[in-house]
């Protein structure tokens, strides 16, 4: 089975204080969110860490920065609707003290409220599935199942985080842009494993090729 090493790979993470209006409405206790996923040089996206629950303010608050730290995550987004966004400037204030100035990678993320929520989550997440370009840990056994009985589930959480990830937070891809960019981390990749120059040649010239046939 192919390995990837984790600095091959672009870590982002997102968090959400509480669910929203609609989980309100429904009565369901309000749960925390934590999603860390990485995306390689062919927009596949593994899921390195998953959480949902319950947690003090104080405690979520240190989670969410020791989780960033443990990650070293290129952006971390948190979700700003409604009064959640008094809980993002908490987790700024504090990652200066911790981290310094210099790594403010906290950024707020703010929902469309005039989209209905599993309309987003299906289109957002639906081009990425399709594509055999999401992985989870086996272990995963709650958001495998809000993926198996999505929109029905009981739950949403997990796989709402999930689409806001990799809809909102990490920087979008032209196919001109990620073709460049993946072909470039892939050369770099196979430099680093060792691989002779001779044989890296021949599997560029490979890559290439399937490349275009993809996209034309």
């Amino acid at each position: 089975m192919q390995q990837i090493e984790l600095k091959y790979l672009e870590i982002y993470g997102y968090s959400v204080p509480a669910a929203g209006k609609e989980a309100r409405n429904q009565r369901r206790t309000a749960r925390q969110t934590i999603v860390i996923g990485a995306r390689d040089w062919l927009s596949r996206w593994f899921f390195l860490y998953i959480w949902a629950g319950r947690l003090t303010t104080s405690d979520f608050k240190r989670k969410i920065l020791d989780i960033h730290e443990q990650y070293s995550c290129r952006r971390f987004g948190l979700e700003a609707n409604g009064m959640q966004v008094l809980f993002g400037g908490l987790i700024r204030d504090e990652a200066r003290e911790r981290f310094g100035p210099g790594n403010m990678r906290f950024i707020p993320i703010y929902q469309p409220t005039n989209v209905d929520k599993n309309y987003r989550i299906r289109t957002g997440i639906e081009p990425a599935l399709n594509m055999g370009r999401i992985f989870l840990r086996e272990s995963e056994i709650e958001a495998r199942s809000e993926f198996a009985g999505f929109p029905t589930a009981q739950t949403k959480d997990i796989i709402d985080s999930i689409e806001t990830l990799i809809s909102r937070v990490a920087p979008k891809r032209t196919e001109s842009a990620a073709a460049s960019s993946e072909e470039g981390q892939y050369a770099k990749y196979l430099r680093e494993s060792g691989m002779p120059a001779h044989l890296i040649e021949q599997e560029m010239a490979r890559y290439r090729a399937q490349l275009a046939v993809g996209l034309h």
